[in-house]
Order: C-alpha cells, then structure tokens, then sequence
C-alpha cells in the first residue's frame, strides 16, 4: 500500500478540467499533491488528482485500493458507494467516508474513481458533515463539470 500512496502524489501535468462550482475559489497549488483544488469561505474543498494509469490495474483494484488504504489511514469508514460519472460520460464510483475529527465532529471525505486506459482521475470533497450535507449540490455540480480530456 505504501506504492499505492506513493502513486497518489505522483501525477504529470494535468489533462483533465473542471469549472469552480459557484461559492468555491480556486486555490493555487503549492505543492505536487493535487492537479486542482478549490475551496468555500466555510472550508468546504473540492481537488482533482491525475495519476498516470501505471502499472495497470482494473477499475475494481482501484477502487479496492483505495479503500484499503483509508482503512489504513485510520478513522475512516466507508459509509456508501455510489456510480457517478465525469461531464465527460466517462463511468466511474464515489466512495463516500465518514470521520471524527476535532473533538468528535464528524466530517465527510467523498473520492469518485474514474480509470482510464492511460490516467487514473480522483475527484475529492470534503468538510465537516454539515458543511457536505448542505452543499451536496456543489459537489454535484463539480461532477458534472469534470471532464477527464
């Protein structure tokens, strides 16, 4: 799992695009982690991580990956998968967790998969649970405009 993560943080220049849903800034990238990310006033943060698609795997190992090592990370459940799909049409499946932090609040951390022959794209959002909860739609909205070309 250690090269899982190691994978994570590596990335070439981007491909992929997506549009700021409305309420959300985009924040400057001061560090190779992430390809974009945005935030709300309020904390709420939505990124794009591309990863070139080596070595191979299915979808399924992935996704399967991916979940291992949130277990890993400690404190992370997985509450629910869900099918979603990039602006794109590209297929792919959000795994939504849960988390306490900061004295037991909870928080919501949502990572949609989408593997394609040559990149590995994960659409991240997070915040505390009220803060996801009430902003479902901009989360929506950050899908439909995601693009993996």
């Amino acid at each position: 799992m250690r090269y899982l993560w190691m994978l994570l943080l590596l990335g070439c220049g981007p491909t992929s695009a997506m549009s700021e849903p409305s309420g959300f800034v985009e924040i400057e990238n001061d560090y190779d982690a992430y390809d974009y990310r945005a935030t709300t006033a309020d904390g709420l943060v939505i990124a794009v991580r591309e990863i070139d698609h080596d070595p191979e795997g299915s979808p399924e190992f992935w996704i399967k990956a991916i979940k291992n090592r949130m277990r890993e990370r400690g404190g992370y459940a997985l509450l629910k998968e869900v099918d979603v799909s990039s602006g794109d049409g590209v297929k792919g499946k959000q795994l939504q967790f849960g988390h306490d932090q900061n004295g037991g609040k909870p928080h919501l951390y949502y990572v949609s998969i989408f593997v394609t022959p040559d990149k590995i794209f994960l659409l991240e959002a997070g915040g505390s649970k009220e803060l996801m909860t009430k902003s479902s739609g901009k989360i929506d909205e950050a899908h439909r405009s995601f693009r993996t070309e």
